[in-house]
Order: C-alpha cells, then structure tokens, then sequence
C-alpha cells in the first residue's frame, strides 16, 4: 500500500509565513550606534551608559538612561512575547486537534512501529515537502522570536527546537496508527530543512543557495471530481517542483558581476511525472524531472518600504514561470515552466 501521507504541517507553515510577515515588518531592524549609546546584543537590549566620554570635536559628556532597542519600553516588549507565544501554543493546539480528527482518528496499529518509506510511487517528492517544511517552520519562528526582542542566539536555538519538534510530533503519532508509522526518512528530511534554516542565519553568505517552491494542478488534480481516490493540493505531487536556486551574481567574482544581472538567477529542481493517472486515479509509479531553469529575484523589485521588503523576502520563496530545461527522463525545453 503506497502512503498517502499529507503534508500536514503545510498549514502550519503558512500560518507562520503570514503571521512572520507582519512581525518581520513591524520588529526593529539592528540599532545603529547613536551617541552615548552601547548595543548589548546578548539580551536583545540596549543600554545607554551614563557620563560616556565621546569625541566630536572635543570631548562632550552626555547623561542618558537605559532603553530597550525592541519594543517602546519593557511593557511593549512583554506584550509581543505574549502575543508570539500564544501564536506558538495556540496554532500547535489548533493543529493538533484538526490532525486528530482528520488523519489519527483512523485504525490504531497493534503496536507503534516504524516505515522507511524510501522511492515510492511519488519517487521521494514527499521528502522534499518535509524538507521545506522544516526550513521555514525554522526560518519564520526565527522571525517572530526575533520580533519579540529575543537575542538572535535564543531566537535561533529556540525556533530550530520548535521546527524539529513540532514535525517530531506528526512523526510519532504516525507510528501509532496502521496507514502511517513513524518514518525515520521524514525525520531526515525534516532535520534537513531545520539545519538548512540554522545555516543560512549563522552564515548569511549561504543564502546565496536557497530552496523554492512552485505548484501548478496536475492532470489528476484539475480532474479530481470525475476520478476515485485521495488527490487534492498536498498529495498532488506531480503538481509540485521544489528547486534550488543559486543567485549566481553573489557567487561570481567581482569582476565578472556587471556581466550578470543581479535579480536573475538560476535553479536545479526535482519533480515527478504523473503518479496518479488522470482518468483512472490509479497509482502508478512516476518518474523524476530534474530541471534546470532561469530564476527571478522577488528580492531584486524595486523598493525599500519596510512591510515591501518584507513581503519581496516571502516572495523570493516562490519560484515563478520561467524557461526550463528538462534533463530527464527525457530531455526538452519548456517556454514557462510552471
């Protein structure tokens, strides 16, 4: 029996993307050093040290008081991290409880147990699904402790814990019912994505290379009402492409910089031909697209509107129609590969 395992933690993830967007937009960028003042980056906040000798044109002693660099004063500062907290415990409450009437009220296994569920019918495109998951539960729960004046190091540590254990859960509770089991592969996939997160905030070069995603409805899909069967977005794997895409004018040398456009880029991507078959909804066994395609930079759109570039940062995520060349199985070119 193929599993036919949702991606159940999609939701999730787009919860937090929105709820990310707005925190992002509205938590301060990093203080520049003003007169008199000494960043603390430890605790998230600044204090002003009083009598600081500066230079500007002569010595100048200037008396100041302490302030937080997040937030207007300690109680706006509790205020966002009740609120981020609530956003953590509430949607992971709220998901738990759709999870359980939708997916774990089915038939228990006699006995927990595990599924290496390795190049099944959908050739691993799930596991791609898993790995974007984890990356942006990480990435956007870095945001919002961010946001709620949390020192980059806890906010990092913090959100990788969240992004692990949250699809963690899912896992276990897979193991204990007959159509799942715990699958040792999605952890894998999952950590991935986590660890992926985690490398791109400790080393901000890395997001050089950085995953994307793109979905157009399937045959089966545009046809689901007229065939049997689970097919609907999140199992529609032949619908989905998950890319990495390289801004390649970061990568090059400098003097071959103004030779490349600054918002093109380029992405590898991983899909699968047909694995339901449109007019039967049978299973059958898909085939891999690697795909090699021109890529457009959200991030490059003109623009410094602090909630704009919030918004051009999400949508740098999303790969959009581009001319792609298709490796395998067989080789093509598409003009907008969607």
């Amino acid at each position: 029996m193929q599993k036919l395992k949702e991606k159940r933690n999609r939701a999730a993830i787009v919860a937090l993307l929105i709820v990310a967007s707005v925190a992002s937009a509205g938590a301060q960028s990093p203080d520049t050093l003003r007169v008199g003042d000494s960043t603390h980056a430890a605790d998230g906040l600044r204090t002003r040290t009083d009598s600081l000798p500066i230079s500007i044109g002569g010595p100048v002693m200037v008396k100041v008081h302490p302030g937080p660099t997040c937030g207007n004063g300690t109680g706006d500062v509790a205020t966002r991290r009740t609120a981020v907290g609530a956003v953590f415990v509430g949607g992971n409450a709220a998901l738990y409880s759709y999870f359980k009437r939708a997916w774990w009220s089915g038939e228990r296994a006699p006995h927990f147990f595990f599924r290496a569920d390795w190049d099944e019918n959908f050739r691993d495109q799930d596991k791609f699904g898993h790995m974007t998951g984890g990356y942006h539960l990480a990435r956007t729960g870095d945001a919002l402790l961010k946001s709620a004046c949390m020192s980059p190091k806890k906010a990092l540590i913090w959100s990788a814990a969240y992004a692990w254990t949250f699809q963690l859960q899912i896992e276990i509770w897979d193991g204990l019912y007959k159509k799942y089991g715990f699958s040792y592969a999605d952890m894998i996939a999952n950590t991935t994505g986590m660890s992926l997160a985690v490398l791109h905030e400790l080393h901000p070069k890395t997001l050089a290379i950085k995953p994307t995603f793109s979905y157009w409805p399937s045959p089966a899909m545009r046809n689901a009402n007229n065939i049997p069967g689970e097919v609907r977005p999140s199992l529609d794997y032949t619908g989905q492409t998950y890319w990495f895409s390289a801004d390649v004018n970061a990568l090059l040398p400098e003097s071959a910089k103004p030779y490349w456009p600054s918002f093109l880029r380029i992405s590898a991507g991983h899909g699968i031909t047909d694995w339901i078959d449109p007019r039967t909804g049978a299973n059958i066994r898909a085939r891999r697209k690697i795909l090699l395609s021109l890529d457009f930079d959200a991030e490059k759109l003109p623009g410094d509107n602090r909630i704009w570039k919030t918004v051009k940062h999400n949508l740098s995520y999303i790969h959009f129609p581009a001319p792609t060349l298709q490796l395998t199985p067989k080789f093509l070119g598409v003009g907008f590969y969607k």
